[in-house]
């Protein structure tokens, strides 16, 4: 594996390069941005560039723009922009660096995404979901129980805010919270995507709460995908290249795209 991962970004991973990466001037508002991390899954992107002329000064992940909206009041998150936004550590790497590079960056931030450059300019942009393949051409053999994580359960009358707390302190993407037919998937997209629709602005000007007057159970959920104890990490890995499937549930467990592809490069290199 570590072989595997000391390759170039640019002959590890060359999908990224076939596909548009999506950027963002720093005067963008937060209301503008929105749109953008809408469309980025319908084109396996994870999140945007930060461009001045055609230099990358700073990334934005949907982890800034949540910060950005549980740090602010309503209405003032709206008019947030990407330069106050955006981080600015470990802005890019270039492609011929090695994907180990990229792993790191990600153990570092936890969410993880960054633009790709060559000689300086950006070409693409990586996240951890496009490591997947890499994953599965190994002959890593543990089960999905060696590597999954404890569920974060929510009831359905959780406020927003409550809820991004408990992502941002557990460093997840993904809750599950129950409903009445069951159990549904609401990840940090579906949450922006409420949050800046129509239906969502009008619930929280109605309401001095801002996001404390929304309740989780007003966010399209994702259906559960659940597997069995047999599963193969590199089997859990091919259900996630669907764009649609965010995580699968194990028992008690999910197993996400980062469950996958660190804590096997984990494994793998002790």
């Amino acid at each position: 594996m570590s072989r595997v991962i000391d390759i170039a970004i640019r002959d590890s991973v060359p999908q990224i390069f076939k596909r548009p990466y999506l950027s963002v001037l720093p005067d963008t508002t937060l209301m503008q941005i929105a749109p953008f991390m809408a469309i980025g899954p319908q084109i396996y992107v994870d999140g945007l560039i930060v461009l001045e002329g055609e230099i990358p000064i700073g990334k934005i992940s949907s982890k800034q723009i949540l910060l950005a909206i549980i740090n602010s009041k309503y209405p003032d998150w709206l008019k947030k922009t990407a330069l106050q936004i955006m981080d600015t550590s470990e802005i890019s790497l270039e492609m011929d660096y090695p994907l180990s590079r990229a792993i790191d960056i990600f153990n570092q931030t936890s969410f993880a995404f960054i633009p790709i450059t060559k000689s300086g300019l950006v070409v693409a942009s990586l996240s951890v979901r496009d490591v997947l393949p890499v994953i599965m051409t190994t002959t890593f053999h543990a089960t999905l129980k060696d590597i999954a994580s404890p569920l974060v359960l929510l009831s359905k009358r959780t406020n927003l805010k409550v809820a991004l707390n408990q992502m941002f302190q557990k460093k997840i993407r993904n809750i599950i919270v129950e409903s009445d037919n069951g159990y549904g998937i609401i990840n940090d997209r579906k949450i922006l995507e409420f949050l800046f629709s129509q239906n969502g602005r009008k619930i929280m000007d109605m309401n001095s709460l801002g996001i404390q007057a929304v309740e989780i159970d007003l966010v399209d959920k994702l259906s559960a995908m659940s597997v069995s104890d047999t599963t193969t990490v590199s089997k859990a890995a091919e259900l996630l290249m669907d764009i649609n499937t965010p995580c699968v549930l194990l028992n008690k467990s999910i197993v996400t795209p980062w469950d996958i592809v660190m804590k096997t490069i984990e494994r793998i290199s002790i």
